[in-house]
């Protein structure tokens, strides 16, 4: 084999191992910890995660413990500006779904006498989220391995769709690995 030759083989195992060495470092997901609105059903849950185009299998830890729940307020747009004002106003996450804005509160925030008097001058009600844990893969714990997991790119992009749904107010990604 000439010199040339050798070149483009060792060049071509070069390539061969940066590709397998990409493809073994892929960040993967093995769940996702859903918010819906007050009130979402199990069964709606179902309804909306049949729909939302999910290529792999999956459980569903309805009302689940897994995650801190949130509580939030559902302002319409041009009311949120005026509400920005107020000093017991209090936003830790603020969402824009449709004509209204979520603030999401902590579970941990206990409203003070002020901020419920403010509630109820803006005819505004405080809910507590619908917590749900969804496991991708049969609900075993073998996403240590990468069994029961997706790559970070299909839960980023079943993350972007589930959150068009106007009853899913957060998502996040659960368990990441590298």
């Amino acid at each position: 084999m000439n010199k040339i030759n050798k070149v483009i083989v060792v060049f071509i195992v070069f390539l061969t191992f940066l590709v397998l060495m990409n493809q073994s470092q892929e960040i993967k997901v093995s769940g996702l910890l859903i918010q819906f609105e007050n009130e979402t059903t199990e069964p709606e849950v179902k309804v909306i995660l049949e729909n939302s185009n999910m290529t792999v299998n999956y459980t569903i830890d309805y009302d689940s413990n897994i995650g801190r729940g949130m509580y939030y307020i559902k302002v319409d747009e041009d009311k949120i500006k005026e509400l920005r004002k107020d000093e017991n106003w209090t936003s830790e996450i603020e969402l824009k779904k449709g004509n209204y804005n979520i603030t999401m509160l902590s579970a941990e925030f206990v409203p003070d006498e002020n901020f419920l008097t403010m509630l109820e001058k803006n005819n505004l009600q405080l809910k507590k989220a619908v917590v749900c844990y969804i496991r991708f893969g049969d609900g075993t714990q073998d996403w240590v391995v990468g069994k029961n997991c997706v790559l970070e790119k299909d839960a980023i992009r079943i993350k972007n769709e589930l959150e068009t749904n106007e009853k899913v107010l957060i998502v996040g990604l659960d368990d990441i690995e590298g």
